[in-house]
């Protein structure tokens, strides 16, 4: 079978290049004769889904900015060289929002996001329309992956532009929930309304619909081609599956700090034995002494991307040999020797020593038949199975203050395994109080959730919170709307 993954992602490039499918679906009413055309077929559906799918894979989303850039240079990961004007990276680092090329890049993540539902809903408009184009199965597996992709879409735009979740600023105006097919301005939901109001029913049917249709569910993650040519249900993790929707629950309700459910959906997966085979811990062996290293512990993956230019990234952003200045994405000197224990995997097989400094080599080119690549050479996680754990471990802690002990002693249990599989041994009890923050930052780095666990904890940037300068910054965590959305209203 030649290049399983690869190949395979790059006819599905193919067919929607060939198809123009980001032009049909940003839709006028003229174009209806186009859009009946493209869902007529089976092909027409899942192609759509493969084009949203390629198009939050722009680095404008999560190929770049919503991973290991933007959203890691404003959580305080690297040093971003000194002062330059016209340095995106500087200006991220800064929280200068106020800047025209920052308000600029801000407009293009908020503009492409909303576009990508867009996208999204036109999909859903035409499944209510498909009138049996589409198998029962068929239909509850493409409705399900866009109702968990609309919804884990605009959770980060709501962690993003939104305020932090607390009872003062979850009634406050937020952003919009756009579940039309149409291009028009939706109002200004405050936190509380588009959680429970739109996010949450999106999930919650998304779950219902996943558990009657997705392949996961007893075949696995399928990462291999179909023999018979039809992949449109493989690759499951490459798509918003039924187990990644539970771990988005579980996210989101850590977020409306709602720490009774948000444990209770964590303790849905980490108590569940399938998902425990299907989503092993890496094997320590395919990360130490491998030409191929897994340093993305794919097994763990429950959801991410394919990214053809993932080789591009080291050496694009992280190369201490290469770059520097503003270009260079680097941790300031002896902060990743203070971090990581030395013998943890995580520090073993991502990081790259050069002198003092490391470089962040989690998406580095590998080395690998180019007739038959290994899956993980071109994937990008977006989630894993680890954050149920850390999930469940701070809702053990924070679900009950009165009883704390009873809490640090449930998260202990909980971050036991976790630390096994790193190669770690577990802190004392009353560390685990701060240490539980810092696993973060060591799991997550260029996955796009660190920023989102210091604005959820409204942490101070200092000390082990802070790889960019010695000194404290004060974050500004709430970006602002941009301008073209404030015109609209």
């Amino acid at each position: 079978m030649k290049a399983s993954i690869k190949t395979y992602v790059w006819i599905l490039v193919a067919v929607v290049l060939t198809t123009g499918c980001s032009d049909w679906l940003d839709y006028s009413p003229k174009d209806q004769y186009v859009k009946k055309q493209q869902f007529s077929t089976v092909d027409g559906f899942y192609s759509a889904v493969n084009g949203v799918y390629n198009r939050i894979a722009s680095n404008t989303l999560y190929g770049q900015n919503l991973s290991y850039g933007m959203i890691d240079i404003l959580a305080q990961r690297y040093t971003p060289g000194s002062n330059n004007s016209n340095s995106l990276n500087y200006l991220w680092s800064t929280y200068d929002y106020s800047s025209t090329n920052l308000q600029a890049s801000i407009d293009a993540i908020w503009k492409e996001a909303y576009s990508t539902i867009l996208n999204v809903n036109v999909i859903l408009s035409a499944l209510e329309e498909q009138n049996g184009v589409l198998t029962q199965k068929d239909m509850e597996l493409i409705k399900g992956d866009c109702l968990a992709l609309r919804a884990f879409i605009h959770f980060d735009l709501l962690r993003l532009f939104g305020p932090n979740y607390n009872d003062g600023s979850a009634e406050q105006p937020a952003i919009p929930y756009n579940n039309s097919d149409k291009a028009q301005a939706h109002e200004l939901l405050s936190s509380r309304q588009f959680i429970y109001d739109y996010l949450m029913p999106d999930l919650n049917l998304a779950e219902e619909l996943l558990k009657e249709a997705d392949p996961i569910l007893t075949e696995g993650v399928l990462n291999s081609n179909n023999e018979n040519g039809n992949n449109y249900r493989r690759y499951r993790q490459l798509r918003l599956n039924y187990f990644a929707v539970i771990l988005m629950k579980a996210r989101v309700h850590l977020w409306a700090k709602d720490y009774t459910n948000a444990l209770t959906e964590a303790e849905r997966l980490i108590g569940d034995d399938y998902v425990k085979t299907t989503f092993p811990f890496v094997d320590s062996d395919k990360l130490l002494g491998s030409i191929s290293p897994d340093r993305v512990f794919s097994s763990e993956v429950l959801f991410g991307l394919y990214n053809a230019d993932r080789e591009s990234i080291y050496s694009d952003n992280f190369d201490g040999t290469n770059l520097s200045g503003a270009a260079l994405l680097q941790p300031k000197a002896g902060y990743i020797q203070q971090l990581f224990n030395q013998a943890d995997y995580r520090f073993l097989s991502q990081w790259r020593a050069n002198g003092n400094l490391y470089s962040f080599c989690k998406y580095a080119k590998i080395s690998y038949n180019e007739e038959n690549p290994p899956f993980y050479a071109f994937l990008m996680p977006l989630m894993r199975i680890s954050e149920a754990y850390y999930i469940a471990a701070e809702s053990s802690i924070m679900k009950d203050p009165s009883n704390l002990m009873a809490g640090i002693t449930a998260a202990q249990t909980y971050l036991t395994p976790i630390k096994q599989a790193r190669g770690i041994g577990l802190p004392g009890m009353f560390e685990l109080l701060t240490e539980h923050s810092k696993e973060y930052l060591r799991e997550f780095w260029g996955e796009g959730q660190i920023f989102f666990m210091l604005k959820r904890n409204n942490q101070g940037l200092n000390n082990l919170y802070n790889a960019n300068t010695d000194g404290s910054i004060t974050a500004t965590y709430q970006l602002p709307l941009p301008a073209s959305e404030q015109e609209n209203r």
